[in-house]
């Protein structure tokens, strides 16, 4: 059987991305050949599918090409399996390799409730816990109003997201979406875990309230930033060269940067450097700094 006679199994809950890196793989088996079997079952236009080692597959295609034949020892047939047999034993062997992306996660619980599984023994078969299911049940429906950048790490396993479910479900029910994407941008560029969220939240909140207050429909710049002598007046550059190790500090509902160093130590609100963040070309600036999150109370 040739490589030219497969596809992966349209019932795999993952399905196969361009950008898949399947080089380091298609090295190991060149030099120790195949080690798991491919399991396979009989597909359309003398096709057969890929139920369970798609990675397998193209990175035997990658190493050896499409023409390539397979041997007997290579792969286990199976003619007869039934499409939600063959969604139960993809989700098996991802599960048992990587693990799952959580908008991959969702799709599965969805098909298995959709097949009468129940909750619960959903919540086994995909190895999360009742908690986290409830939040991955959420993602598909919220999938629109989500950020591009929250749909991009959504859609990465958990060891390589910088934003996760559990982000999401502290952000998914704000109302405005400039805050969302603040925040969620806020999140994926500071690495920040879950726990941060409801600050960053509060931090972001205050920014646009103070836009609001200023009646322009645009963040209002912190008095400790003013613009520079040529900024050409409103909407120009903000001077900004603080050096030294900045601090976000929380106490009592407010948020303050404490910016300590050399010849330094004042207070910035966190409205500015939120800014910063969120249009850094509108700042000249020269910042070396340490930043690190202490929460009091």
């Amino acid at each position: 059987m040739k490589l030219s006679e497969l596809v992966v199994s349209p019932c795999n809950v993952r399905q196969p991305h361009e950008d898949d890196d399947v080089g380091s793989l298609a090295d190991s088996i060149k030099d120790h050949h195949l080690i798991s079997k491919l399991i396979l079952r009989k597909g359309k236009k003398d096709k057969y599918e890929v139920v369970a080692g798609q990675r397998r597959f193209k990175a035997l295609v990658k190493a050896f090409g499409e023409d390539y034949e397979l041997q007997e020892s290579d792969y286990v047939m199976n003619e007869s399996m039934s499409d939600d047999e063959a969604f139960l034993m993809s989700i098996e062997e991802n599960q048992q390799r990587l693990g799952l992306t959580p908008m991959e996660l969702c799709k599965a619980a969805l098909k298995l409730n959709q097949m009468g599984v129940k909750d619960k023994d959903v919540a086994k078969k995909l190895n999360v816990t009742a908690h986290r299911l409830k939040r991955i049940q959420t993602l598909q429906q919220d999938t629109k109003k989500m950020p591009e950048a929250a749909r991009v790490e959504l859609n990465k396993t958990i060891e390589e997201a910088k934003f996760t479910d559990a982000h999401w479900d502290k952000v998914r029910d704000i109302d405005k979406p400039e805050v969302v994407k603040d925040v969620v941008d806020y999140i994926i560029s500071h690495e920040a875990p879950p726990r941060d969220v409801p600050g960053i939240v509060t931090g972001v909140e205050k920014k646009f309230a103070a836009a609001d207050g200023d009646g322009k429909g645009k963040p209002a710049a912190s008095s400790s930033a003013a613009p520079s002598s040529d900024s050409g007046g409103e909407g120009g550059i903000i001077d900004y060269e603080h050096k030294g190790e900045l601090t976000l500090i929380e106490e009592g509902g407010k948020m303050t940067f404490s910016v300590q160093g050399k010849d330094e130590d004042k207070e910035v609100p966190v409205e500015h450097y939120l800014e910063y963040l969120r249009r850094p070309d509108k700042f000249k600036c020269r910042v070396s700094l340490k930043l690190k999150f202490i929460p009091v109370g």
